[in-house]
């Protein structure tokens, strides 16, 4: 084989090689590109995902910025976290028949989290994603109406004083 036919890419290759990046492609745009632990335990993180939007309810905040934040938590507690869904899930069968992510009302879910929200599992999940959601600079603008830093432009009173355009405050 020479070194010409060598580089020379060959039909098959070719329609295998796009076929393998437009699957991939597909995948990360299915998933609103999840973390890769989301996309190796899906389980746990619609879960996690389900608990994370009860806590901070925004519709138009794609489900990475939920999940991303929880890397951490899950990589040094992920027993924990673990063990607190299950508890959740138990007290949603319970309550209802079925798991926690299973509730279609709010309201039944929120109770739910009322008996558990002075727990560890619960306040490091908050607290995680208080941060995670509400210290990205992605989300201010589009999503919170927050401006960001205005020290750099002489502080709130040279910029941003009279520039309140968060319509849910």
């Amino acid at each position: 084989m020479t070194d010409a036919s060598r580089a020379m890419l060959s039909r098959r290759r070719f329609l295998t090689l796009t076929g393998a990046l437009t699957a991939g492609s597909l995948a990360l745009g299915a998933t609103g590109l999840w973390p890769r632990w989301a996309l190796a335990e899906p389980e746990l993180a619609n879960r996690l995902l389900r608990l994370g939007r009860d806590i901070y309810p925004h519709e138009a905040i794609e489900d990475r910025y939920y999940l991303e934040p929880l890397t951490p938590l899950l990589e040094e507690q992920r027993d924990m976290i673990a063990a607190g869904l299950d508890d959740l899930d138990r007290r949603a069968r319970a309550a209802h028949g079925h798991a926690y992510a299973g509730i279609d009302s709010g309201a039944e879910r929120e109770a739910l989290l009322r008996h558990i929200q002075d727990g560890d599992f619960f306040q490091a999940v908050r607290n995680t994603l208080v941060v995670g959601l509400y210290n990205n600079p992605e989300l201010w603008e589009p999503h919170f109406g927050f401006q960001g830093s205005s020290w750099e432009q002489g502080g709130y009173l040279n910029r941003g004083f009279d520039d309140l355009v968060i319509d849910w405050l």
